[in-house]
């Protein structure tokens, strides 16, 4: 018995769907299976998505543009030497990034972010068009995983 796990994208019943190449031939079918991963995800709060991106504080990154002396008018690269200071405020980085006044917050909204509910698993029946072909009696939908059971050629069923 063979058993391949697959994404054979979206495709409407009862047209065929080939089995990979590297999957043998088919002598008979035996079940299918889809699963829809994305429909088993539950519903759940904004703040969920956007945990992971925590408040931080007020932070610089100091530095000082200082133009070389007898420079003059010329514009010159400028040399990375120290903070400046802002008389009554913070660090200004000249050019480059800001010290922001205040910690930095990601908020979620309030709404809940939907998915489709339910349970994942598809039933499928397959049905064998040729060696390489069989059809479901259910459409593939894109990214669904499609598990397919079959005797491959030349296999034998002992029952005892």
């Amino acid at each position: 018995m063979q058993i391949i796990q697959f994404v054979p994208g979206a495709i409407a019943t009862p047209n065929p769907i080939t089995l990979p190449t590297s999957a043998p031939d088919i002598q008979a079918v035996v079940s299918a299976e889809i699963e829809r991963l994305p429909a088993a995800l539950a519903d759940h709060a904004q703040a969920n998505i956007v945990g992971a991106l925590a408040d931080h504080a007020v932070h610089g990154h100091d530095m000082t543009l200082v133009v070389p002396a007898g420079a003059g008018t010329a514009v010159t690269a400028p040399v990375i030497a120290g903070p400046i200071e802002q008389a009554g405020g913070p660090v200004v980085n000249p050019g480059a990034v800001d010290v922001l006044a205040a910690a930095q917050a990601h908020a979620a909204g309030a709404a809940a972010v939907a998915h489709a509910g339910g349970n994942p698993v598809v039933a499928a029946v397959p049905t064998r068009i040729t060696t390489r072909t069989f059809s479901l009696d259910v459409n593939t939908l894109v990214g669904d995983l499609l598990t397919l059971n079959y005797l491959e050629i030349g296999e034998r069923v002992l029952v005892s």
